[in-house]
């Protein structure tokens, strides 16, 4: 497991950026967090860094919408909060977001428990301050360690690995600040943990306004 301290919106969005260079088609994203956390605009940035160049408007209402990155990449936003647990996720067209040459966003994934496959990476944003967001992300090892070297060169601090604790697992409640996130003994920091090479922070000129 990551986690870590985004700052502002702009560190947010350069997090969003980062996220979206280490994800490849099959992929399946969840994002969970209490209301205006910024999932929606996590997910709009991310979508625009995999050349998403129209509108990204939020599901909530329509519960999904789909587009084509670069290179003719699927990509799909789910908003689950308006879906009914039961029937209505049963009846849900799951098979139209979740097959094997899409990479998929989801918020809200607690009303799809039952249909959802396990996630590849598993996003919990929490409220700090009013700007800042508490962030806790857990993926295969060498996600997270390629994302936390890619964060400490792009200027996101606070980042601390906790080893052991992958997509997959039952994820702690959503975070409400940096109390609720204390991990296991033996952390260690991105810092310390250079395995990989660092990847470019986003030039100015590529970042879009929150």
């Amino acid at each position: 497991m990551l986690t870590a301290t985004l700052t502002s919106p702009e560190a947010t969005e350069t997090f969003a950026h980062l996220l979206a260079r280490s994800l490849a088609p099959p992929a399946l994203v969840t994002l969970r967090g209490e209301l205006g956390t910024g999932k929606t605009t996590l997910v709009r940035d991310a979508l625009r860094a995999l050349g998403v160049d129209r509108v990204v408007a939020s599901p909530s209402f329509t519960l999904a919408q789909s587009y084509e990155g670069a290179g003719g990449l699927r990509l799909h936003h789910l908003d689950l909060y308006r879906l009914g647990p039961g029937s209505d996720a049963a009846l849900f067209a799951w098979d139209d977001y979740l097959d094997g040459s899409a990479i998929t966003f989801v918020e809200w994934p607690e009303a799809g428990a039952a249909e959802l496959p396990p996630a590849d990476v598993e996003v919990v944003l929490g409220h700090r301050t009013l700007r800042s967001r508490f962030l806790e992300l857990r993926a295969a090892p060498e996600v997270e360690g390629r994302l936390a070297t890619a964060m400490t060169a792009a200027g996101i601090g606070d980042i601390v690995l906790i080893p052991g604790e992958s997509a997959g697992a039952s994820p702690a409640s959503p975070p409400t600040g940096a109390s609720s996130m204390a991990g296991p003994a033996s952390p260690t920091t991105a810092s310390a943990s250079p395995t990989t090479a660092p990847a470019a922070a986003l030039p100015a000129d590529q970042r879009t306004a929150t």
